[in-house]
């Protein structure tokens, strides 16, 4: 999770600038409001952007619902469905392959 605090995990400077401009990239793709496209330095990093991200099988709020991620709040919700191996939902035609 971006939102921790990194330094106190590994040690200062544990990013290095291409690093931060891969995780600028990311954070855009995954919607964080500080990463907006007017946000970001520069520009280039967001080359292709749209030819190399989520793809089209769900749309990003259907991937963070079902992963349990606010970008907003910075919060990642308990996902009962990992812990308690149950099939998440929409997904409960799979319920074989959590037996």
């Amino acid at each position: 999770k971006f939102w921790e605090a990194v330094h106190h995990l590994f040690w200062p400077g544990v990013h290095n600038p291409l690093q931060m401009l891969v995780l600028d990239r990311v954070k855009f793709q995954m919607q964080y409001p500080e990463s907006a496209r007017d946000e970001i330095k520069p520009k280039s990093v967001l080359t292709a952007v749209d030819q190399y991200s989520m793809g089209t099988q769900r749309s990003l709020d259907d991937y963070l619902e079902l992963a349990g991620l606010n970008m907003n709040t910075k919060e990642a919700t308990r996902l009962d469905w990992c812990f308690n191996g149950q099939p998440p939902k929409g997904f409960e035609k799979y319920a074989n392959l959590y037996q």
